[in-house]
């Protein structure tokens, strides 16, 4: 291509420089360097080419960029999330990603149920074992109150007999088969406050034929008459023979004995009638 020197002047005004053609050699500077012209025309025209450049080749670049990151993208899914291979080759890199996002999602979620169920599981366990030791508690206690109520019971059974005149025979021994005897006829139960026994049946205080309570006292002086021990008249027996704290409080003739201390088979009688009634 040929050009004249006004269009070769066009050309290089155009550029930075301030190059100008000359029409010969006295008239172009002595110091003038081709090198670094030809450099200053290289600068320019790649300043002005770079615009349209870019966008030329930025879908390639971006395209091959997109594909190689894509590509390691769909190897670190597979691998590590281990997603199947072709379910990762029509997704894009938006598409991969909320993938990830799920499965990273869903294992956090795992991890925090397992965490929950494990300290679920070792909150029951404390409470099964705290629930254990309040039930040996309850039971423990519940056995000493038993143990001392029965305890009551017979001390209670021991003083309902003394205060009444017996022909005799062993306290205590009377006092277990009395006690014996309530428990088999009704509900037994101590008052605590008015030391006391208490007879039920089918939860509902017993009653005598005054529509009463029952008490105690009328219940064992009943059952000493029955057995034969209880002395009615004691105006021939030394007061120190009749075993009681007060002799003369029952003294109306529940029931006819011998004046006889140690009446024949009487014990034998007590035992008897403690088994049938």
């Amino acid at each position: 291509m040929k050009i004249s020197l006004e269009q070769a002047n066009k050309l290089f005004s155009a550029l930075p420089g301030d190059v100008v053609v000359v029409a010969d050699d006295y008239e172009a500077d002595t110091q003038a360097d081709v090198t670094t012209i030809g450099n200053t025309i290289l600068n320019a025209l790649e300043e002005a080419m770079r615009p349209s450049l870019t966008e030329q080749m930025k879908p390639t670049l971006e395209a091959g960029f997109t594909g190689r990151y894509l590509g390691a993208l769909r190897s670190a899914a597979q691998r590590v999330f281990n997603v199947h291979k072709r379910e990762l080759e029509d997704m894009s890199i938006e598409q991969v990603l909320a993938k990830c996002k799920t499965f990273i999602d869903d294992l956090h979620k795992q991890e925090l149920e397992g965490q929950q169920l494990q300290h679920g599981e070792i909150m029951e366990q404390g409470n099964n074992a705290l629930q254990q030791l309040r039930d040996n508690y309850e039971q423990q206690l519940l056995a000493e109150r038993n143990r001392y109520t029965q305890r009551d019971i017979a001390a209670r059974c021991a003083q309902l007999l003394h205060n009444l005149p017996r022909k005799g025979g062993d306290l205590q021994e009377q006092a277990d088969m009395l006690r014996y005897k309530m428990a088999t006829a009704y509900e037994l139960q101590y008052n605590e406050e008015k030391a006391q026994l208490e007879f039920y049946k089918d939860g509902k205080p017993v009653l005598n034929e005054k529509n009463e309570p029952l008490t105690d006292e009328a219940f064992a002086q009943l059952w000493a008459a029955k057995a034969g021990i209880l002395v009615s008249d004691t105006r021939h027996i030394k007061p120190a023979d009749v075993l009681a704290g007060t002799q003369g409080q029952y003294a109306g003739g529940v029931a006819p004995v011998s004046n006889n201390n140690n009446a024949p088979g009487a014990m034998e009688a007590i035992s008897a009638w403690a088994e049938e009634n």
